[in-house]
């Protein structure tokens, strides 16, 4: 069955804009409809119709996924309380229609997924999936092998229980660390706990597909199909 959209709200969607700027438009005689000019908000249309805002075709959107190298200093959400959000790094018309695949601290970096499909958020966000989310984590000092060991293992905080899949030494101070769940804070809950501090989180991976190598923080892509199915493990990785 096809959907149809009141003219306001197709052009509000689509053009990125406001429901009441929209509106003003179409009044306006700036919206077109296969060739003709609408005047009327409640006009219906649908995403196979030729619809013009000042002559430019807005381009309707199905389902949309973002892999975006979030930066440090940025929150995962759209509080406009907590400063600077990721959604004012998404320069496109559907930014406002999407939401986050697993959050990211505001003082932590790296993949972030942002999708309008709410049964791929679900599905990378839930822990019964075990899609895997891997993370370089800096510490204030350097770790040992107990340090290690006691990160391997479950660990009590409070009323959880943390437990990474796996947590492997890297050079100086760094460790990789790979999660198939994401609480409060975690991984700094479960550093912590085990003796040390978090100086900085990097994530580098979710499922199988890889934060590229050429991103720096800011830079985002769409995702083509199999990209999406390597994050929710339905093709394997490289």
């Amino acid at each position: 069955m096809e959907n149809f959209f009141r003219l306001d709200k197709y052009v509000s969607k689509f053009a990125g804009i406001s429901r009441r700027d929209s509106r003003r438009f179409i009044k306006g005689g700036k919206v077109e409809v296969n060739g003709k000019i609408v005047k009327e908000p409640e006009y219906k249309v649908s995403k196979r119709d030729n619809v013009r805002l000042d002559n430019k075709k807005l381009e309707a959107f199905g389902n949309i996924y973002i892999a975006l190298y979030k930066p440090s200093g940025y929150v995962s959400s759209r509080s406009s309380k907590e400063g600077r959000n990721v959604f004012e790094l998404i320069c496109a018309p559907y930014s406002k229609e999407l939401s986050v695949a697993g959050r990211l601290d505001k003082d932590a970096e790296g993949l972030l997924l942002l999708s309008n499909d709410g049964s791929f958020v679900h599905k990378v966000i839930s822990p019964k999936n075990n899609i895997e989310k891997e993370y370089i984590v800096e510490l204030e000092s350097e770790p040992d092998g107990d340090f290690i060991e006691k990160m391997n293992k479950p660990i009590s905080c409070g009323d959880d229980i943390l437990k990474a899949k796996k947590v492997t030494r890297l050079d100086g101070r760094k460790i990789l660390l790979i999660l198939t769940e994401g609480k409060f804070h975690e991984i700094k809950r479960m550093v912590k706990a085990s003796g040390n501090k978090v100086t900085s989180i990097k994530r580098v991976r979710i499922g199988e597909f890889v934060l590229p190598e050429i991103f720096k923080p800011g830079d985002w892509k769409e995702l083509k199909d199999f990209e999406v199915k390597k994050i929710t493990g339905e093709i394997p990785g490289d």
